[in-house]
């Protein structure tokens, strides 16, 4: 496995940006030829993209599925695309970001190959990028993701307000009627153009739990095809952790653990 940073000029947000990546590139993942399978994996609210490699097993994921992994810092944008503040983070992640990676690194050009993902804000960002740019990605997976960014930023939950909700979303009626809700954009768009969806959410998270369980309702209702785990587990690294074998397994059409344990070759001589 290796781990780059990599330095590029953006266009959508107009200044140097730094993003991590990780590639199934040595030894151990001998038999992941590229050009890889790629996983665009978005942090959540006040996370970078530091903190899940050091946290998470994304390197071990990387190396036992023979995915790629590219990682940008978020920056509390909710993924979103703002032109009044000059930042286009949805165009960023969705497009941009993409094709940065693929000129740079050994990555699959193709859809079949081409997923993204996150947690909580980054599981929203996922969720609404992933359909928005259907003709890029062919799954995501969504852990523990912000489905209705309303309750979560109006209620009272630590972080957010209701003036931060509107400086992105607007009224409530807008964010409701707009795409940018994301039981409108599942529910409402050709299932053929819908990628393929793993969503997972712990039974004691007690910032999107409902909201999560409201949303799966919404999908099972109109028929769209989806999987989804729960379980004991709240808005946490050890809930996260757990859910790295399934989300990954799904990403390479591979059975839930039957290969999460590196062996690592014998030194020859």
């Amino acid at each position: 496995m290796a781990f780059l940073q990599i330095e590029f000029m953006s266009r959508a947000l107009g200044r140097s940006v730094e993003v991590k990546a990780l590639l199934p590139s040595d030894h151990m993942a001998g038999q992941f030829e590229p050009p890889y399978r790629t996983l665009y994996f978005l942090p959540g609210y006040s996370a970078s993209a530091m903190q899940l490699i050091t946290y998470l097993g994304l390197r071990k994921q990387c190396e036992l599925k023979g995915i790629a992994i590219i990682l940008p810092d978020g920056e509390n944008s909710f993924y979103q695309d703002v032109p009044e503040r000059m930042t286009l983070f949805s165009t960023y992640v969705g497009k941009e970001l993409v094709e940065e990676t693929r000129k740079l690194l050994p990555l699959s050009k193709k859809r079949e190959d081409t997923f993204i993902g996150g947690i909580s804000m980054g599981g929203y960002g996922a969720l609404y990028n992933g359909i928005r740019f259907n003709e890029t990605f062919s799954k995501i997976v969504a852990l523990s993701p912000a489905t209705d960014l309303y309750e979560l930023m109006t209620n009272g939950a630590p972080g957010f307000s209701k003036e931060q909700f509107n400086s992105y979303f607007g009224s409530k009626e807008m964010y409701y009627s707009m795409p940018k809700n994301l039981e409108k954009a599942w529910c409402e768009t050709e299932s053929e153009k819908r990628p393929k969806l793993f969503m997972c959410c712990g039974t004691d998270d007690i910032l999107v739990w409902h909201s999560v369980k409201r949303f799966e309702k919404a999908l099972t209702e109109h028929k769209v095809p989806h999987k989804f785990v729960s379980g004991p587990g709240n808005h946490e690294l050890e809930y996260w952790e757990k859910m790295m074998d399934p989300a990954f397994s799904f990403l390479a059409d591979i059975e839930e653990g039957t290969r999460n344990m590196l062996v690592i070759p014998k030194q020859a001589g």
